[in-house]
């Protein structure tokens, strides 16, 4: 599988070895076949079938786990160590200012800037330019983990889920906004009997699949949570999305990873998608830009008719992936988030408010998965 990226690559985060926006995605060379590509804050990871870690972009604070602050331009093997031997890795999340890795044996390590509030899980060290495997109080192995601008969200293999880091707009799901230097288990889930599959951590808001359907937390103020209108503050705790219906299946979430204009991208088992929260720029996908207090369903049509099977919101824009492997991204054109060749020498004004197909990336391979920080997109093809 070959990785492709496309947007605003003036750390190097698009690994082509140029500085310039892409309007159209670039390959990024790399000599193994990747099976997972990730965005984060001015730089970008890769984790190729051997279970190798690559990483491209902005090194300041180490967050590109090479153990200096050197920023990349083309991608670079980071080493992760355990006895001696290599760690192959799994899977890879990117937040703005900090990286997690998931072992093929279910360990995680965390690496960035730790800032004052312990978005690592190691306590109060200020950084770590090197990934460093973090113990935890997991009882199971980690199966996924999602970075957030300065939090981080993790479950484990038994569907148990902890958060750590920052606790601004109660983003960690603990009924408060105190900051945790260590994983702590979010209560709520298990209050409810809820099993965590999946979950998404934003700039300031989050989103769970569990067994029971889905839930969201953090700052409502956008409709980003999909609360309704009359919910629109803060929800300390994770709070079932009551929008959807028993017969519709969440099977995937993502949010939105801007300050400002927060949104939510919701996946049902049927590949159909939905979108709330601010409507800036049409980056909900429905053809206007008002915003939305409750998920609305984006018409199939604007997708040709085809299922989606993944979704990414960025902070002004969004993504989706087609069952046949093709990509459609709306919102924000600026600095080629779109992947369009008209939005070419437009600065704030190219937008599109529904899904639109890149064309250049349906003539290169099929996409198997997409995603976005606020800056630029990556997909990973075959």
């Amino acid at each position: 599988m070959s990785v492709y990226v496309w947007g605003f690559g003036k750390l190097g985060q698009l690994g082509n070895g140029q500085t310039e926006i892409a309007h159209t995605p670039v390959e990024v060379k790399l000599r193994e076949r990747c099976r997972a590509v990730q965005c984060g804050g001015h730089y970008t990871a890769v984790v190729t079938d051997s279970g190798a870690l690559y990483t491209f972009g902005c090194g300041k604070y180490g967050r590109l786990g090479t153990g200096d602050e050197t920023d990349r331009r083309t991608p670079v093997r980071v080493r992760i160590r355990k006895n001696g031997k290599d760690v192959a890795i799994h899977s890879v999340s990117c937040g703005n200012w900090h990286g997690a890795a998931i072992s093929n044996e279910g360990e995680l390590y965390t690496w960035g800037f730790n800032r004052s509030n312990g978005v690592l899980g190691s306590g109060d060290v200020p950084h770590l330019s090197i990934p460093t495997l973090l113990p935890g109080p997991f009882t199971m192995k980690v199966a996924g983990v999602s970075c957030g601008n300065n939090f981080t969200l993790l479950w484990t293999t038994d569907g148990v889920p902890y958060s750590w880091g920052c606790g601004r707009h109660g983003v960690l799901g603990h009924g408060d906004e105190l900051p945790r230097t260590n994983p702590t288990l979010i209560c709520q889930f298990e209050a409810d009997v809820a099993r965590v599959l999946f979950m998404s951590a934003g700039f300031s808001h989050c989103a769970a699949v569990t067994d029971k359907g889905v839930y969201s937390f953090g700052r409502g103020q956008d409709g980003a949570l999909g609360h309704g209108q009359g919910h629109l503050g803060t929800t300390f705790v994770p709070t079932l999305v009551k929008t959807f219906h028993h017969d519709c299946k969440i099977v995937e979430v993502s949010c939105s990873v801007g300050e400002k204009h927060g949104h939510t991208l919701f996946l049902d088992a049927d590949g159909h998608v939905f979108s709330c929260g601010d409507g800036y720029k049409g980056k909900l996908g429905l053809g206007d830009q008002i915003s939305r207090f409750t998920a609305m369903q984006i018409p199939q049509e604007h997708f040709s008719n085809e299922k989606i099977r993944h979704v990414a919101a960025g902070g002004i824009h969004s993504a989706a992936v087609s069952s046949s492997g093709r990509i459609f991204t709306w919102g924000c054109g600026s600095d080629g988030r779109l992947g369009h060749p008209d939005g070419k020498g437009h600065r704030y004004l190219f937008r599109s408010d529904t899904p639109r197909l890149v064309k250049v990336l349906s003539e290169r391979g099929v996409v198997n998965t997409i995603s976005s920080s606020y800056y630029h997109v990556a997909a990973l093809t075959s």
